[in-house]
């Protein structure tokens, strides 16, 4: 038979038993796998099956037993050749299978380009990611609240809108409270408004609501929470009746949900809620295999944003960050990357650029501290007000900070004021 499908055109693997071949097909690119007398139909479905989840295109090919004429063949999904087998019929049910593989193999490309663009800020080739990237995508097939919990600085809130695209795409509204930084009083007149005015869950009607540390609401808040959830009604703060919840709703934290229940700090309600469909994003020293494509990602934003060349990692600077244990996470390698390009004119990053933003915590590291805080934050700001020539709004923009903000450090850092006299100057920088 081997001889034939070479005759026909075609490379030819063989394999011996079912093992080897389920372990070959799901490695390996096969255009068709064709089965000489199979025992059953369900080991043609139990080997789709694992080529499917593998991502692979092969289409199968069934020759079964002479006088085999029971019809069980035709609910596999596969081509099946009727005995007698001869070279022709062979070559040409090959020649089809082929074509339609080569089909399936360009739609797979297609599907992972396009999860490559939703998945944007989703960056890394880890297994733990591939997981990430996963449960989103079973999350974006159904709307019942999700839970999205991991440290500070791993991406909860970006796992949240990589959901919300997954469902959406770009077409609906995607709206974001923290409750951290709000009153509970304030965080209800935002979710539900009052009176007239609509709140968050009117105002993201058929998109995505992202509620960020849900943790830290008030005990009665939570309570009121977990039951609209629960009954998919709310009413407005004064309001006059109640309205649909007409909108997906994620919750995310950074703390661990089952010690705040067991402390009283957790409605029992909302934690039953949350512990229903509940995600883990890890952190970044659980997956140091994803630095590099995280940093490349970075470097390209910050590129975009200051409309400068892409610059690039040096193999020893890729190597540090990567032996780093980034306490803060993604958040902490974002940050330090935009501040070496802020400070960096050159193309190539080298390991000295990198060195000074990285903590010196470990043993066999250096001892000396270098820069303090405030002493990093002057330079970086300094380097970057010089090099937009001392324009504060690009400065500000770059910085991802206020113009008031910029102004104030500027002034601690003896500036004159805005448009006095020498308030531009550039010799001071570092």
């Amino acid at each position: 038979m081997s001889v034939v499908v070479r005759q026909a055109g075609y490379d030819a693997v063989t394999y011996s038993n079912l093992d080897d071949l389920k372990a070959g097909l799901t490695a390996e690119d096969f255009s068709a796998c064709v089965l000489d007398e199979p025992a059953s139909p369900e080991i043609v479905r139990t080997l789709s099956s694992a080529v499917r989840i593998a991502g692979r295109p092969t289409q199968f090919i069934v020759l079964p037993s002479l006088g085999d004429r029971s019809g069980v063949w035709s609910n596999v999904g596969c081509d099946v050749l009727d005995p007698p087998c001869t070279s022709d019929k062979l070559a040409r049910i090959l020649f089809s299978s082929v074509g339609r593989s080569r089909l399936v193999a360009e739609n797979l490309q297609l599907k992972r380009r396009l999860e490559g663009r939703m998945f944007d800020d989703l960056a890394g080739i880890s297994p733990a990611m591939d997981e990430v990237r996963r449960q989103v995508q079973a999350a974006a097939e159904h709307d019942r609240p999700v839970l999205i919990f991991g440290e500070a600085g791993s991406g909860v809130s970006a796992v949240g809108r990589a959901i919300h695209t997954a469902k959406y795409g770009g077409r609906n509204p995607f709206l974001k409270i923290c409750c951290s930084v709000l009153s509970s009083a304030v965080v209800e007149q935002e979710l539900f408004g009052e009176g007239d005015q609509p709140g968050r869950f009117e105002s993201a009607k058929g998109g995505t609501l992202l509620i960020e540390d849900v943790e830290t609401l008030a005990l009665p808040m939570q309570q009121e929470l977990a039951h609209v959830l629960n009954t998919g009604h709310y009413r407005p703060v004064n309001g006059p009746m109640q309205k649909p919840v007409q909108v997906r709703v994620i919750l995310t934290t950074h703390a661990d949900l089952d010690k705040c229940a067991r402390e009283g700090k957790l409605h029992p309600d909302l934690h039953r809620l949350c512990m229903a469909h509940r995600m883990h994003v890890p952190p970044l020293r659980d997956r140091l295999e994803d630095v590099g494509a995280l940093a490349e990602q970075f470097l390209l934003e910050c590129s975009v944003r200051e409309g400068q060349p892409q610059k690039r990692l040096s193999s020893e600077a890729l190597d540090r960050l990567r032996r780093h244990n980034w306490p803060g996470n993604v958040r902490q390698l974002s940050n330090v990357i935009a501040r070496i390009c802020a400070l960096t004119t050159e193309i190539e990053l080298t390991r000295s650029a990198v060195e000074p933003w990285i903590e010196q915590g470990s043993a066999d590291e250096p001892s000396d501290p270098g820069l303090t805080l405030a002493q990093m934050e002057r330079k970086l700001i300094e380097a970057t007000f010089n090099r937009f020539g001392g324009n504060r709004e690009l400065t500000a923009k770059a910085l991802s900070i206020g113009i008031r903000t910029l102004s104030g450090k500027l002034r601690e850092y003896g500036y004159p004021p805005r448009g006095g006299p020498g308030s531009n100057r550039i010799s001071r920088a570092a």
